[in-house]
């Protein structure tokens, strides 16, 4: 797929997120916090209600080069959306719209394009130090990836490999905590989030998995900001009715810088890259940085 269909996903998407005339009260007011936030790190309120759509390049390439090398690219757009009915619950909803490429050692390919799985969510905050501009917020996450990902099938109708398909086809659970600390100009989060993979499509299971985020932001002025966190990744390796893949599970790290910046109210612009810097995930899996663009806007 081409670079530039990426960048035109993320305008199609701002112009549906932009703000029109008749805008609510801001939601900086709403909380009382003017902190600048991706989403997923908003501060609650009830009514709150935000949009977002984030488009990621990224891809990997798995085994031997030369041998039985096979190379995955893929730019995805998630479109989600966050409310809050009550001051301490956030439900939020997001949906990926996927475009793949799969290219063996023999260079041949297979393309494909379409809805991924499902993700829903609820985050409960259990604690916040105060009921207006908190400093400190204590939140769990629970949540599931559903099958809605279409199986995928060539022109003769056999179905396309795993590593092409959109979609898992299981029914996966998550959960995990964050904490979350406002000073001034700064902010910072931490968070776990586990994921619990079922059986799906063709005898696949993915490994269970953590995922962890360690974030320091600065924000010297109202309208931008600079952000860099620490992902991590360790996972179990994935099997096919038993049988463990030999690439891949281990434990993968990656140094995450982002600038956001707001053109106007309630819009959060995003534009960051996941540069991966420690790699011991099982066999030889060698993953490209992630490119990231994204808007939000508040409702």
């Amino acid at each position: 797929m081409k670079p530039t269909f990426a960048a035109i996903l993320l305008v199609a998407s701002a112009l549906v997120l932009a703000p029109g005339p008749r805008a609510w009260a801001c939601a900086t007011c709403a909380c009382g916090d003017p902190t600048l936030t991706s989403m997923g790190t908003e501060q609650p309120f009830s009514g709150r209600l935000r949009l977002s759509s984030t488009v990621r390049g990224w891809g990997h390439t798995v085994g031997r080069d030369g041998e039985d090398a096979l190379r995955l690219r893929e730019a995805r757009m998630d479109v989600a959306a966050a409310y809050a009915p009550l001051p301490w619950l956030f439900l939020s909803a997001t949906l990926p719209l996927q475009a793949r490429e799969v290219r063996d050692v023999s260079l041949a390919r297979e393309r494909s394009w379409g809805v991924g799985d499902l993700e829903l969510s609820a985050k409960v905050f259990l604690f916040q130090d105060k009921a207006f501009s908190a400093d400190h917020l204590f939140s769990v996450l629970v949540g599931v990836k559903l099958p809605t990902a279409p199986e995928l099938r060539a022109e003769d109708g056999t179905l396309l490999d795993l590593d092409t398909q959109l979609g898992s086809g299981s029914v996966d659970p998550l959960g995990g905590v964050a904490y979350q600390h406002f000073r001034g100009d700064w902010s910072f989060l931490a968070s776990a989030t586990g994921f619990l993979p079922t059986r799906g499509i063709q005898g696949f299971r993915a490994g269970a998995s953590v995922r962890t985020t360690l974030a320091a932001q600065y924000q010297p002025a109202p309208r931008w900001a600079v952000r860099l966190g620490l992902d991590g990744r360790i996972e179990a390796a994935a099997d096919i009715d038993g049988e463990k893949e030999r690439d891949g599970g281990g434990v993968i790290g990656y140094a995450s810088p982002d600038v956001l910046f707001s053109p106007a109210t309630d819009v959060v612009l995003a534009a960051g890259v996941r540069v991966p810097f420690f790699n011991q995930l099982r066999g030889r899996v060698a993953p490209t940085p992630i490119a990231m663009l994204s808007v939000a806007y508040d409702l």
